[in-house]
């Protein structure tokens, strides 16, 4: 059952400099019809494996780093 649950995951690595999107309904609840998602932000730190400190495009670092679970890649 393992290797076939390994088989279909599908991996998520963010390079420094990747720009991602993070969830928003982490921080506060979210109403139905506001955005899932937030950003976008910059990848600007690789904490240990799948834990990302963040970059607004304002240039202000977040208080926190953030899991690979709560992100997503930003395609533009």
């Amino acid at each position: 059952m393992a290797r076939a649950y390994n088989d279909r995951v599908k991996p998520r690595n963010f390079q420094v400099g990747d720009l991602v999107l993070r969830r928003a309904d982490i921080l506060k609840p979210v109403a139905k019809l506001d955005p899932k998602w937030e950003g976008p932000y910059k990848v600007v730190e690789i904490v240990k494996a799948g834990t990302y400190r963040l970059q607004n495009i304002y240039g202000k670092i977040l208080p926190r780093p953030w899991n690979v679970a709560n992100l997503k890649k930003f395609y533009a």
